[in-house]
This record gives structure tokens, sequence and C-alpha cells, in this order.
């Protein structure tokens, strides 16, 4: 009988082969698609800029760092990814806090209006002033061309909702036991409600640095100054014009016959792209299960 059965299983096995490979080729396929555009732009920025126009494929041409090494010389650059960087870091903060703690008093039955303001944050997904009111209002309060126009705080009615629904999965049992031992409103949410919501927080947090980030149209319509513009803000321009932003830093030495606007695009794309790369990973972890559990209910 084991025999049968080890029989019967290897046939089986034999059948289901052709569909396993097909399945793995179709998904490897795909996954290759998926990937193989932005192993192109790494490939391209650490290849000579003059032998990449003829072709760049798996591997780099004719490998250098050099690609490198100038575009972050070129004049903005540097002081763009610390003002890239600086916004990134604080709005995410801001947001992580004022998410959570938005989250924390509407959970909360004994808010004042509880009801009132949380159909006010919902309503506020559905209607907006549009960009003339805000750029008037922002200009109004002496936001125009300063810095505190990136980090000006805001609130996000869908985190604010995500982190509400996820706080109110926590069991209440636990505020229950912490206000008999003496603690107050503000010890529970320090204590108990930050470190058990730490998977939205972290979900919370990844979106708004991946969303502040990448964001250039705040620099577009809000700044004049040249000190505060971001790094994706020089990326849309070169990617815009990259000819013409070469011809002129290159004019007084001998950088543009060293670099192509290609070059500078792919390298600047790598170096915009790679922060977030490099977050994502570790926080991948906590999207499911802050997720889930943020829009199970409202």
């Amino acid at each position: 009988m084991e025999r049968k059965k080890k029989r019967a299983q290897k046939k089986h096995m034999f059948k289901a082969k052709p569909f396993d490979w097909i399945n793995a080729a179709l998904m490897f396929l795909f996954a290759f698609t998926c990937i193989y555009p932005f192993y192109y732009i790494f490939v391209y920025s650490l290849s000579d800029p003059l032998k990449a126009t003829a072709g760049v494929y798996f591997w780099p041409v004719d490998f250098t760092l050099d690609n490198y090494r100038k575009v972050l010389t070129l004049k903005g650059i540097p002081r763009a990814a610390l003002v890239s960087v600086s916004i990134t870091v604080i709005c995410t903060l801001e947001q992580m806090f004022i998410s959570g703690f938005l989250g924390y008093l509407l959970s909360r039955e004994r808010m004042p209006f509880r009801k009132a303001v949380y159909r006010f944050f919902v309503g506020t997904m559905f209607v907006g002033g549009g960009l003339i009111p805000e750029f008037l209002l922002r200009k109004y309060l002496g936001l125009y061309d300063t810095y505190l126009i990136y980090i000006m705080p805001g609130v996000s009615a869908y985190y604010v909702i995500l982190a509400k629904t996820f706080i109110e999965s926590i069991p209440g049992s636990l505020e229950e036991s912490a206000k008999l031992d003496g603690a107050s409103y503000w010890n529970i949410l320090v204590r108990i409600i930050i470190p058990l919501s730490k998977p939205i927080l972290a979900t919370i947090g990844v979106f708004t640095a991946v969303g502040v980030w990448s964001d250039y149209s705040t620099t577009l319509i809000y700044t004049m100054n040249k000190d505060l513009r971001t790094l994706q803000y020089i990326l849309y321009q070169y990617l815009k014009n990259a000819s013409t932003i070469l011809l002129e830093q290159g004019s007084k030495t001998n950088m543009r016959r060293q670099l192509t606007p290609m070059s500078i695009k792919m390298t600047l794309l790598v170096v915009t792209v790679v922060p977030i790369l490099c977050v994502y990973p570790y926080m991948q972890k906590y999207f499911t299960k802050g997720i889930m559990l943020g829009s199970v209910k409202g």
C-alpha cells in the first residue's frame, strides 16, 4: 500500500510539474519586467556617460562611480539633499504624533462632540478648497517662500481614521487597569497606547515619508528662494531641461564633456529612490497588521 501511495504521489508530482514550470516562468517574467527598469537605471548610472549612449543592457559599460561624485557636487545638490532629508524627518514625526494623538482622542467615548469631530474629519476627505484658496491662506499666514511652508503641521484625515480604528482594537481592560493604578490619560497614551500602536504608527510614518520625500510641487508653487529647493525639485528640473542646465553649469568648466543629460537623470533617480527602497523592507512587517486592523471598522 505504501508503495502504491508513493507511486501515486510521484505520478501526481510529474503531472503537476509542467504547470509549475509554466507558472514559475510566468512569475519570473512578470518579476523581471517590474525589476528591470530600476536595474537599468542603476546600471546606467554606473556606466561611462559617453559610452552608455550606445546602449546599456545587463551590466555597466566601463564601470565608474564618477557620475555620483560629479552629480552630487553640482550646484545646489548638497543643500537640496539636506532640505529634503530635514523636512522628511520633521514631517514624518509630526504626522505620526498628530495622527496618533487625535486617533486616541477620537477613540475615547467621553470626548465631547466626538461624533461631530469625527464626521468633520471624514468630510474633509470629500470636500477641499482647492489650490488657489490654499495658496492665498498660506501666503496670508506668512509661510510663502519660507522653510515653514514645508514643516507647518498638517492633519491627514485618512491617517487619523486609521489610527483611531487601530486604537479601538486595543482591549479596554488595559486602560481600565491602568486607571485603577492611578495612571492619567497622558500616561496611558505614552506607556500603553503608543507602544501597542507601533504597527499603525510605522505605517503612517512610512506613507508620510514617501509622500514628503517624493513631493516637488510644494517647492514649485510656494517658494522662489533657491536655498529652499528640494532634491526632488532639482530632479524635476533636470528631467525637464537637463541639457540647458548642464550647458549653463558646464560653461566655465569641463563638466559638459564628462556628463550627459541622461547620465545626470539616471544618477539623480537612483539618489532619490534608494533612501525609500532602504526604508520599505525594514518597515514592511508593520504594513499588513497596521492597515488591516486600521481599516476593519470606522
